[in-house]
């Protein structure tokens, strides 16, 4: 895994035992393995034992955007990999800092574009505007195993009249708005846990996984409080809502989320066993850089929920088509008005976004 949460000790124990001269990653679509029996991302990775005490150097980062399909292919792309013959790659090249590779960071592998990679930094990093981890600011679940686990779905309700958002069909699912489709119900011997889970349900909701060429909310937000199965619950903590009131937050990071940027932070941090159907973790949900409310100005916050307030019920176009969306724009307004962010690198950013592989399931062009 080489964005996964759980495998970053993995990664951190090769970067100490080795140098990671090179990572080689296919964003081809029709083939993004290396190896003939699987169907799961791989990268092949190039390591060289080092002397102790000895500065390491940046490591190679290779995304390509076309696999080679025969052996002489293969050959000629590792010859040009070694030989650094970046205008003979059929990809992009990034150096990746040693110090972040020690840290178990290899992001320069989730997007073909080094550009994002170095946007998604800066937004971890604050330097875009305030910035915190969304777990630090909200409490994210119950995940959709465990409901699944102690509910069962149900045409009609029990006497809790228990309700759910289960699907993320992109059919229905076209607006930030979004409508129950389901009842629940405990099942049998599992009441009290249910009720447990029932008193965590919450309005905005975040995906567990999505199908990116399709994918048109990042978020949605109901009128009622409910579970999820593919959606996860997202409830700012009181020291936050205390400060603008729980909806007004739920409604400001409901924008952001499906803002750009807000894209962008999502997707910095994904699986990457399948590029264009990620998953997330409740520890990749909680690792998503968020604006630190605390710290923004009070009509910033407003503004942004004004959008949700404005836009809810306004179409969503697929991801390959944001930069032909005229609701994605006018909510990137809205959050580069509030964080203060140049309005040509938003522009840069949804433009880039439209163009990589995972999100078009096309090769690139």
């Amino acid at each position: 895994g080489a964005t996964n949460y759980s495998t970053r000790m993995m990664r951190i124990y090769l970067a100490k035992k080795f140098h990671i001269e090179t990572i080689v990653t296919s964003h081809d679509p029709s083939r993004i393995y290396f190896s003939e029996n699987t169907n799961i991302g791989e990268m092949l990775l190039i390591c060289r034992r080092w002397p102790e005490g000895v500065e390491k150097p940046a490591t190679q980062v290779v995304n390509l955007y076309e696999n080679p399909a025969t052996p002489a292919e293969a050959i000629a792309t590792a010859q040009n990999i070694i030989d650094n013959s970046r205008g003979k790659i059929k990809g992009t090249v990034q150096a990746w800092p040693a110090e972040r590779i020690a840290a178990g960071d290899w992001g320069a592998v989730q997007f073909l574009s080094p550009y994002l990679c170095q946007r998604f930094i800066e937004l971890q990093e604050g330097k875009f505007f305030a910035a915190r981890q969304l777990g630090l600011l909200a409490e994210i679940g119950p995940a959709g195993q465990g409901i699944r686990g102690i509910f069962d779905r149900s045409e009609v309700p029990d006497e809790n009249a228990m309700t759910a958002l289960w699907y993320h069909k992109t059919d229905i699912t076209q607006r930030m708005l979004a409508q129950t489709d389901t009842y629940i119900v405990p099942k049998q011997g599992k009441k009290k846990l249910a009720l447990d889970l029932w008193a965590r349900r919450g309005r905005l909701m975040i995906p567990a996984r999505i199908y990116l060429p399709t994918v048109r909310c990042m978020s949605v937000c109901l009128n009622e409080k409910v579970l999820g199965s593919i959606w996860i619950p997202c409830k700012p903590k009181s020291n936050v809502s205390c400060l603008f009131g729980q909806q007004t937050l739920e409604k400001a990071l409901c924008v952001y989320f499906n803002s750009s940027v807000g894209v962008l932070a999502m997707l910095g941090g994904r699986s990457n066993k399948k590029p264009t159907y990620p998953q997330f973790s409740l520890d990749d949900l909680r690792r998503i850089p968020v604006p630190d409310f605390a710290k923004m100005n009070e009509a910033k916050v407003k503004m942004m929920a004004a959008a949700y307030d404005d836009l809810h019920d306004s179409v969503l176009l697929p991801l390959p088509q944001m930069n032909e969306c005229d609701t994605r724009k006018t909510l990137d307004k809205a959050v580069i008005a509030a964080l203060d962010i140049d309005d040509e690198t938003a522009a840069a950013i949804r433009r880039e976004l439209t163009r990589e592989p995972s999100i078009t399931g096309r090769q690139y062009e």
